[in-house]
């Protein structure tokens, strides 16, 4: 098994976060995986585009940069026009709704959820990306998601506020 993840947004919607703690719920507590990471953003804190490559294999992996990805998320416009036209037809695409309207025609799997209004109601906006994160394993099932929700735990360790609101999202996006 080897997939190729990009993680895609702007400053401050947690898509590093996300990729971070796909690494760690792979490379942790699940058997025989593998997991690389890359990031690009911009030199803003927030408002430019952001996205996180994300590699999860089960054999060794030599280059860190997803060419082909196999799934995708948006979680803004920029984020979605940047990536359309490298779209297959078998490519994942989970989009936000709240923020994101697809091309007519683009090729791939299109699956639209509010995952920023969903984070909204659950009383934080910051854990949009938990909310997606939740939505991308309950679908595709690559992860299990008690290593995702002890990968929450390692990666916000001594911030339990943090923790619960992301767990809270996760399971949200689970059941979306």
């Amino acid at each position: 098994m080897r997939k190729g993840i990009v993680l895609s947004g702007v400053g401050g919607q947690g898509v590093v976060s996300a990729g971070e703690i796909l690494g760690i719920a792979a490379s942790l507590y699940e058997d025989n995986m593998n997991a690389v990471m890359t990031a690009a953003y911009g030199s803003e804190a927030r408002g430019t585009f952001t996205k996180a490559d994300v590699i999860l294999s089960d054999t060794l992996i030599g280059y860190p940069n997803v060419e082909e990805p196999d799934i995708i998320l948006c979680l803004a416009q920029v984020a979605y026009d940047r990536y359309v036209d490298k779209f297959k037809d078998d490519t994942l695409i989970f989009y936000d709704t709240d923020e994101v309207k697809p091309k007519e025609g683009a090729k791939g799997n299109h699956l639209g959820y509010p995952f920023r209004s969903t984070a909204v109601e659950l009383g934080s906006l910051q854990s949009e990306n938990a909310v997606a994160v939740g939505a991308i394993i309950k679908k595709t099932g690559i992860l299990k998601a008690e290593g995702v929700r002890k990968a929450f735990a390692d990666r916000f360790a001594g911030k339990e506020k943090v923790i619960q609101s992301n767990q809270k999202g996760f399971d949200k996006g689970m059941e979306l």
